[in-house]
């Protein structure tokens, strides 16, 4: 290789490298953002950074060997390109949950099956950004109209050449994309919508956007054909290149999956949230005791990372007006008489008051038993309701989820249901249960916030033993 050709080399190749270091410094940024926020956990950002690390190593590798014809063609296909078009693009969603995540559907494969054949059915589609809450799949294609027009014009002579080799298949028949089309994009389109249509989040299946930064707006007829293809796919295409905000302070925010996207204007309470409420690990530096169970001894180390009033729960209420049904109200108090601490009762009585207290004094009052600043909307007392709930109101399923369901879960969950408002639980193995019956039946079921973690009371010595 000449001086100047291997000269052309290391200047791509530093290029390259230095390009990638800004990429790799803006993630960074973000994974600080959400690290300094407490929600690290809540974006899956590792994968993706991982694989933009691994292409920055493997650039100064090259960049510092020898420059060859290898070399070079190396540098060209490097994938910066195509984690740079993922970047951008998902600067510009929001509600970010994870990166490179692959979705499966089919079934399961058994231990036989897997010995019996080298092509189980369970099968999976890789997607590049899970935004918008989860309800929006993104796929970044970085192929070049070059590149499709070559891949048409191949299976174009390849499909006329074999049309009498198809094993008595009929033109226009019916059958699966993947298994006819050898344009990788339309086979990745199909492998998404079969994907989607095995996978709900909160009750809808998630949408398909697919971004070809390379392929102009307005394409050659050829190419137009394969748009049309991924489209009838049910996926929504963009075409072409945006220009991405240089202001991560104002994109970052955006980018955080929004909690509260499924609260209403009136939220039901069911029993573990209540005790969460009047919890003294909630409200005060608990030191853990010789005869505290393991649990609560693990909610004392988990509150001193994450305050559950502050950063959950009271963010969730705040403004909005908050009712419980009579049977969490009485199960509650009935957990809390028996073994509750003095304060814990002292503020099970403000939040359930019955009485014609003001909510300015409760809120003076419950101030009293709190570490925490209580917020002025927050709208206690609780109204305790009666739940009753005309079961023709709701769909068919709801018969087949009350029978699984004990009758407290039914009290609060089926009415949340059944009046349209967001029920607030920590109470993860009935929430789990209830969106598995309803999307078996395809229908939408009740709101459920659910909390990722629960407080117990700290309860009183002789009621633990």
């Amino acid at each position: 290789m000449e001086d100047s050709e291997a000269s052309s080399v290391r200047q791509l190749g530093n290029g390259l490298v230095q390009e990638c270091h800004g990429l790799l410094s803006e993630i960074e940024q973000f994974e600080r953002f959400l690290k300094e926020r407490g929600r690290e956990n809540v974006v899956e950002l590792k994968p993706f950074q991982n694989a933009v690390r691994s292409e920055l190593r493997s650039l100064e590798n090259l960049t510092q060997a020898e420059p060859t014809e290898r070399s070079l063609h190396t540098l060209r296909s490097s994938n910066l390109p195509f984690c740079t078009a993922v970047w951008n693009t998902a600067k510009s969603t929001y509600g970010l949950t994870a990166f490179t995540k692959r979705f499966y559907w089919g079934t399961p494969p058994t231990r036989d099956s897997k010995r019996a054949t080298t092509n189980p059915k369970r099968r999976c589609a890789l997607v590049d950004i899970v935004a918008q809450d989860g309800l929006q799949w993104i796929k970044v294609s970085t192929v070049t109209e070059n590149r499709l027009l070559f891949d048409l014009a191949k299976e174009g002579w390849e499909g006329a050449s074999s049309d009498d080799e198809r094993d008595g298949v009929a033109v226009g028949q019916d059958h699966d994309l993947e298994e006819d089309h050898r344009i990788e994009v339309i086979r990745q389109a199909d492998d998404l919508r079969k994907a989607s249509l095995a996978h709900k989040v909160r009750y809808k299946h998630p949408s398909v956007f697919l971004i070809l930064p390379k392929i102009s707006p307005n394409p050659p007829s050829e190419i137009a054909s394969i748009i049309s293809s991924l489209r009838s796919t049910g996926a929504t295409v963009r075409l072409g290149s945006g220009s991405p905000s240089t202001d991560l302070s104002s994109i970052f925010p955006n980018l955080l999956p929004d909690q509260l996207c499924d609260l209403t204007a009136t939220i039901n309470i069911d029993c573990t949230i209540l005790l969460a409420l009047v919890s003294d690990l909630s409200h005060s530096s608990t030191n853990p005791e010789p005869w505290f169970h393991k649990a609560i001894t693990r909610q004392i180390e988990r509150e001193e990372k994450e305050h559950l009033l502050l950063e959950s729960l009271w963010p969730a209420m705040i403004g909005r007006k908050l009712v419980c049904t009579e049977e969490a109200a009485q199960r509650m108090k009935e957990i809390v008489g028996c073994i509750g601490t003095v304060s814990e009762r002292q503020r099970t009585n403000l939040i359930l008051s019955s009485t014609s207290l003001s909510p300015e004094y409760i809120h003076t009052e419950f101030a009293k038993l709190s570490t925490y600043a209580i917020p002025p909307d927050w709208n206690i007392p609780i109204e305790v309701v009666e739940a009753h709930v005309e079961m023709q109101d709701l769909p068919p399923v709801a018969e087949k989820v009350k029978m699984k369901l004990t009758k407290i879960n039914q009290s609060v969950f089926l009415y949340g249901w059944a009046r349209g408002w967001c029920t607030l639980s920590s109470n993860r193995t009935v929430a789990k249960l209830i969106e598995e019956i309803v999307n078996g039946a395809d229908a939408t079921g009740p709101a459920i916030w659910l909390c990722s973690t629960a407080r117990s009371l700290v309860g009183k010595e002789k009621g633990r033993r």
